[in-house]
């Protein structure tokens, strides 16, 4: 082949890539001098939330959320999805992902494990509370297709077991009660250290709140509203035929909300439970053939973890607050690859009871998007740490609406692509023309890590 023959491929080439590159985002997107923030879908008055994203191996994405009525007490709310082209630049219509017929589907979660399968996980409400969730998964190898869902290949029911064995009752003995009471004691001592809760009930959680709490807690993990014929052991070790608790409530009502971290061939799946207002890590080692549980990570509503994982392995959780004043992003550690976890405590970030989300950028960095406020769901802001979450340096808010209005920009999803752009697609509300019913989409923002610290 002549020289000029093999300059003119070349200048080919490098035409397609660039040609291609401009058509999936502006170039001051690629160049980090603005950010682009698009709907997947239009508006509608119907409920569409909780979105989760994910990068396929050709780099175009896939974005699923929960759309219908309602949430928990809609029979008609299902899993829906969407594809990004990113040679086209478009966006496809939306598409059915999942649907228990008669019942809600919450919670979208989206990842493709170390054997490239895509996974899709999420929990079915089965009797119009959170408490009675059910958690599920379809698996796809051919989800590669520009337009449609997945053909799932397998579909199944994620079994919560993270309380051991209590065949015949939950007696005195039980590990996973004691497991709590060490786990209750321990965040105790730190509302007081911490000044949260004082015996002059001036904290802002009072000695009577707390009782009452704990009281509800140590019921669901004693089972007392599932009673039945069991066997107790007394001092000498005999067993006595008795009327025992069963944990039915401690293997059901759990939740999911974001995406796993997967490292080192371990997946840890985020959960969490809005009967006990804490959450556990679902842990594989053979891709998701099998699961064990993490200790709970207690707090007073720990909800929702963020999972990110530092340098030294260890890894940090971040949580929503479902409980009282302050309400700050919470914050866990775990030193055994997500086994056990620390004491629960607050940050600085404050947190108005909604999801958050996290991303360990390739640079190191870390990039958390939440609604950084006390009250409200109208601010939706990025931060950026140098320090593995110590300190926040660099702040944006990509949707900024009036407190009191109608704006809505929440829930957050966040993961960085092969080109290092960083994606967030989120729960994004306006108010209606003319008093109306307020008008919902999902939508997607992307935009680099230079434009986050400039």
């Amino acid at each position: 082949m002549k020289i000029s023959s093999l300059f003119l491929l070349f200048v080919l080439f490098l035409f397609s890539s660039c040609s291609e590159k401009r058509l999936t985002y502006p170039e001051a997107v690629i160049n980090g001098d603005s950010i682009l923030i698009e709907n997947i879908f239009p508006y509608q008055t119907q409920h569409c939330h909780a979105s989760t994203i994910v990068e396929l191996p050709d780099h175009d994405l896939l974005v699923a959320w929960f759309q219908g009525s309602g949430e928990r007490t809609a029979e008609d709310v299902v899993i829906m999805g969407a594809r990004y082209n990113r040679k086209t630049g478009k966006w496809s219509e939306p598409f059915l992902m999942a649907d228990t017929d008669g019942f809600p589907d919450i919670n979208p979660v989206l990842f493709i494990d170390n054997q490239s399968r895509l996974w899709l996980i999420w929990y079915t409400v089965m009797a119009y509370q959170w408490e009675s969730s059910l958690l599920k998964y379809r698996i796809s190898t051919e989800y590669m297709q520009k337009e449609g869902p997945p053909v799932w290949s397998w579909q199944d029911i994620l079994i919560v077991k993270a309380d051991g064995s209590a065949p015949e009752g939950i007696n005195s003995n039980d590990q996973f009660v004691k497991t709590l009471e060490r786990k209750y004691r321990e965040y105790h001592d730190y509302l007081v250290s911490a000044g949260y809760l004082s015996p002059d009930g001036k904290g802002f959680i009072t000695e009577e709140l707390w009782n009452v709490s704990l009281q509800r807690y140590m019921d669901i993990a004693k089972g007392v509203d599932f009673i039945a014929d069991g066997m107790e052991i007394n001092e000498k070790g005999e067993k006595i035929r008795t009327r025992l608790g069963y944990p039915l409530r401690r293997r059901i009502g759990w939740q999911t909300r974001n995406k796993p971290l997967i490292t080192g061939g371990r997946i840890l799946l985020p959960l969490y439970s809005d009967g006990f207002d804490f959450s556990l890590i679902a842990i594989s080692d053979n891709n998701g053939n099998s699961w064990q549980f993490s200790e709970p990570i207690v707090g007073a509503g720990s909800i929702q973890p963020a999972l990110a994982l530092c340098n030294d392995s260890s890894i940090t959780a971040f949580m929503r607050d479902n409980g009282p004043q302050p309400k700050r992003l919470m914050i866990s550690r775990s030193f055994d690859r997500g086994a056990t976890w620390s004491t629960v405590q607050d940050t600085e970030i404050p947190n108005p009871g909604s999801a958050a989300d996290i991303v360990v950028l390739k640079s190191g960095k870390w990039v958390l998007v939440s609604n950084d406020l006390e009250s409200g769901r109208h601010r939706l802001t990025v931060k950026l740490s140098e320090d593995e979450g110590k300190t926040w340096p660099y702040s944006k808010s990509i949707v900024n609406g009036e407190p009191g209005s109608q704006t809505r920009a929440h829930y957050p999803a966040i993961i960085q692509g092969h080109d290092e752009l960083i994606h967030i697609t989120f729960t994004n509300q306006i108010p209606a023309d003319g008093g109306k019913t307020n008008v919902k989409n999902i939508a997607h923002a992307v935009f680099s890590e230079k434009w986050l610290m400039n």
